[in-house]
C-alpha cells in the first residue's frame, strides 16, 4: 500500500471518516494506530526501529529539560543524537564505509577483512530522525518545551502523511497540531483532494512516464553525449514531478484531518540562483540544514573564508543524507562549490551584466539566470543519478561536449521516446505548466479555478481524474521514500 494506490486512498477515506466520528480524547489513538498500520505495510520489520527512537527521543527530550546546568543538557542531548545517528550510521553508511576503507586497503594492499553486511535500509529513516534531532537541539537550546503525551508525541514522530518522505516538520509547528480540536470542515477536505489529486496527476503522468525513459538512457553502457543530455533535463523534470507529488499529497491528507504542514516547494526551477534554487527545493531540508548545521558553524566566524567552510560542510551533509555513495558526496560538494562562488562572484557579475547592458533588460537578465541556474542544477544531477562515480564523471564528460548540444543531435535524442509517449508527455507537461504559471502570478491555482463556473471547475476535475485513471503509469516509489 503506497501512497499512490487505491488502496492507499480507501484506507484514508477510513482514517478521515473515523476521525471525524469519534471524540477529540479518541483521535490521537486512531491518528497513532493508522500511522503505525500504514507504515507496517510498507516496512513491517522496522516497526520496532521506529518503536525504539521513538522511545529513546521521548525520554531524552524530558530529561534535558530536567537538568540543572546548561553542560549537563549538553551532555544529555549529545547522547541521544549519537544514539539516533548511530541507528541512521548503521543502517544507511556501515556499508558504504565499510566497502570505502576496503577500497583503500585493497589501493595500498593493506589487510581488510570486514566481510560486506546484509542491511536494508529502514523506510523513512533519514526523514524522522532529522526530526528528531531537531526535536532534541530545540529543547536543548530553550524553543520548544519536552513533550509529556507520549501518544502525542509519537503521532510527531510517525505522522501518516508526512512520514515516508516529509515534510520535515519542527515539534513546535506539527504537536501543538494534534491536539487542537478539528472540526469537519468541507473547505479542508477540498483542498485535500484536490492537492492528492494534483499529487497523483505529477506522478503517475509526468514523473513515472519519464522514469523508464531516463534509465533505458543512464542504465545504457554506450549513450550519446545528446541522450544524456536530453535524460539529464528529463531527470530533473522527473524528480521534481515525483518528490512535489509526494510532498502534495502529505499536505493534500494532512489538511483533510485540519492540520497543515509545510509546502516544501516553491517551483525551484525557476530559481534565478542557486541560493534562490535552495530556497525553493526541499524546503523543510534546506531550513533544517541552514539551522542544525551551518548556523552552529557559523557561530563566532566572521571571516568570509570560514563562512564559506561552513557552507561546503553543509552542502557535504547534504549529500551524504541523500545516499551512501560517493556520487551523492560529489553532488553535494558541487552545490557548496556552486553556493561559495555565486557568492563570490556575485559583484563581478554584476558589473559583466551592467558593462553589457543586460540588466537594461531585467526581463531577458532575469529568465537568463534561470536558464543558467538550471543547466548547473541540471549537472549536478548527473551525479545524483549516476549509479557510480566513474559512470558519473563520463556522464559529466559527455553532457559538458559542445557536440552534445548540437540541436541536430538532440533532436535525435528524442528517439529514446515512442511517439505516442513524447504527445503524452509533452501534453501533460504543458498542462503542469500552466498550472505553475498561475502560481507565479503570485495567484493560487486552485483559488482562481473557485472563482469559475461550477462546470467548468467540475470540467477541470474530472479531466484530472480522467487523466490519471487513463494515461497515468504507476508501479514506481518515490525517489525520496529511498533516503
Amino acid at each position: 500500500m503506497t501512497f499512490i494506490s487505491i488502496e492507499f486512498l480507501l484506507f484514508f477515506a477510513i482514517v478521515v471518516f473515523t476521525y471525524y466520528l469519534i471524540p477529540h480524547r479518541l483521535r490521537w489513538m486512531l491518528l497513532l494506530v493508522s500511522s503505525y498500520v500504514f507504515y507496517g505495510f510498507l516496512s513491517f520489520q522496522f516497526i520496532p526501529l521506529l518503536l525504539a527512537s521513538t522511545a529513546l527521543t521521548y525520554f531524552t527530550g524530558i530529561i534535558i529539560e530536567k537538568q540543572e546546568t546548561k553542560k549537563q543538557k549538553k551532555k544529555v542531548m549529545l547522547a541521544g543524537i549519537s544514539a539516533l545517528l548511530f541507528f541512521l550510521g548503521w543502517f544507511k553508511y556501515f556499508n558504504f564505509v565499510n566497502e570505502s576503507f576496503r577500497a583503500i586497503a585493497k589501493y595500498f594492499d593493506w589487510n581488510y577483512n570486514v566481510p560486506y553486511q546484509e542491511i536494508v535500509l529502514p523506510l523513512a529513516i533519514s526523514f524522522y530522525t532529522f526530526q528528531a534531532v531537531s526535536y532534541l537541539v530545540d529543547i536543548y537550546h530553550g524553543k520548544q518545551k519536552a513533550e509529556r503525551h507520549y501518544g502525542y508525541f509519537s503521532i510527531y514522530f510517525a505522522f501518516l502523511p508526512q512520514l515516508v518522505a516529509g515534510p520535515i516538520e519542527r515539534a513546535k509547528k506539527l504537536l501543538p497540531q494534534f491536539k487542537v480540536e478539528h472540526r469537519l470542515d468541507f473547505e479542508n477536505i477540498n483542498y485535500g483532494m484536490k492537492r492528492i489529486a494534483w499529487g497523483f496527476f505529477k506522478k503517475t503522468l509526468i514523473a513515472d512516464r519519464l522514469a523508464p525513459i531516463v534509465s533505458s538512457v543512464y542504465d545504457n553502457p554506450n549513450p550519446t553525449g545528446s541522450q544524456i543530455v536530453l535524460a539529464t533535463i528529463l531527470f530533473s523534470i522527473q524528480l521534481f514531478a515525483d518528490f512535489s507529488a509526494c510532498s502534495d499529497i502529505a499536505i493534500g491528507c494532512a489538511r483533510m484531518l485540519g492540520i497543515n504542514l509545510t509546502e516544501n516547494f516553491k517551483q525551484p526551477h525557476f530559481a534565478v540562483s542557486i541560493s534562490d534554487f535552495w530556497s525553493r527545493w526541499h524546503i523543510t531540508l534546506s531550513t533544517w540544514l541552514r539551522d542544525y548545521i551551518f548556523v552552529p558553524l557559523c557561530k563566532g566566524k566572521k571571516k568570509r573564508s570560514e563562512i564559506y567552510i561552513a557552507i561546503v560542510i553543509t552542502f557535504l551533509v547534504s549529500g551524504i543524507w541523500h545516499g551512501a555513495a560517493w556520487t551523492f558526496v560529489l553532488w553535494g560538494l558541487i552545490h557548496g562549490f556552486y553556493r561559495v562562488f555565486g557568492d563570490y562572484t556575485k559583484n563581478y557579475r554584476e558589473k559583466i551584466a551592467s558593462f553589457i547592458l543586460l540588466n537594461r533588460v531585467p526581463e531577458l537578465h532575469k529568465w537568463y539566470k534561470i536558464a543558467i541556474t538550471f543547466l548547473l542544477v541540471c549537472f549536478s544531477r548527473v551525479f545524483f543519478r549516476s549509479d557510480s562515480v566513474t559512470q558519473a564523471f563520463e556522464n559529466a564528460k559527455l553532457f559538458l561536449s559542445i557536440s552534445s548540444w548540437n540541436p541536430s543531435g538532440i533532436i535525435d535524442a528524442f528517439e529514446i521516446f515512442t511517439l505516442l509517449n513524447l504527445m503524452i508527455f509533452i501534453f501533460f507537461f504543458i498542462i503542469s505548466q500552466l498550472f505553475q504559471y498561475i502560481e507565479r502570478k503570485n495567484v493560487s491555482t486552485w483559488k482562481v479555478l473557485s472563482q469559475r463556473s461550477v462546470f467548468a471547475r467540475l470540467a477541470f476535475y474530472v479531466f484530472i481524474i480522467f487523466s490519471v485513471l487513463v494515461f497515468g503509469i504507476s508501479g514506481n516509489g518515490f525517489v525520496y521514500g529511498g533516503f
